[in-house]
């Protein structure tokens, strides 16, 4: 399937991203979340709501996540928002029984996170796709986001500023990229890759199938992922 037709099969796609103080999800905080709500409408796929957020956190943030994305603990003062009140934002985004799918880039890290930030809350209809997966099978390293920008030449229409929402705008850029370069992305749907060098992730999302994926884009080009060896 392509992406039109994948939204055949899902009322809605929720596309993300998240900047946090770290790498860990149960220590560490989301300090910024931005999301898009998509729907097909009349034949077209169209962006119908947005969310973009920076969240207080009572943690300093280190020095190399500010360099990264210029977000201070004094910004987070100033213009963050309580924790409950982004939460509330989100879940209005899953709230009602529609079949949905998320979106992100490394989607284990960003849904790792979410669990957390969401914790209580139980959500049904759900599947998830790892942009980064798709494209691990199909480019050479090296496989972060901004790369994959680039080298679907998309660096005219999204920015390259990691901050939650432009990365949002970015990942689905990249997808629908994609997905105009192969319809097999409904392959991909809850299919997460992992670097064996660094094992199977310890935190993993229900429903999702981890399989080894190295840096071998040649022969995943013609041994995909979905494809069991």
């Amino acid at each position: 399937m392509n992406l039109n037709e994948i939204f055949d099969k899902y009322k809605y796609m929720i596309v993300l991203d998240t900047e946090t103080t770290g790498l860990n999800p149960k220590y560490d905080d989301i300090i910024d979340l931005g999301a898009i709500l998509v729907k097909k409408e009349n034949g077209e796929i169209k962006i119908i709501d947005t969310i973009n957020s920076l969240i207080k956190t009572n943690k300093k943030i280190p020095d190399n996540i500010v360099e990264l994305t210029h977000i201070t603990n004094e910004l987070l003062e100033k213009d963050g928002e309580n924790k409950l009140d982004v939460i509330n934002k989100f879940v209005s985004f899953l709230n009602n029984d529609e079949k949905k799918i998320i979106a992100t880039y490394n989607a284990n890290f960003d849904l790792s996170f979410l669990r957390y930030f969401l914790k209580g809350y139980k959500f049904n209809n759900l599947d998830f796709l790892d942009i980064m997966t798709i494209y691990k099978d199909r480019a050479a390293y090296p496989i972060k986001l901004e790369v994959a920008v680039t080298h679907y030449n998309l660096d005219d229409k999204v920015k390259n500023s990691h901050r939650a929402l432009d990365d949002t705008y970015a990942c689905f850029e990249v997808l629908k990229a994609m997905s105009n370069e192969k319809s097999d992305i409904d392959k991909y749907i809850n299919l997460f890759g992992y670097n064996k060098k660094y094992g199977i992730p310890k935190e993993q999302i229900k429903n999702v199938v981890y399989r080894a994926q190295d840096y071998l884009s040649e022969y995943y080009e013609n041994f995909p992922l979905y494809i069991k060896r």
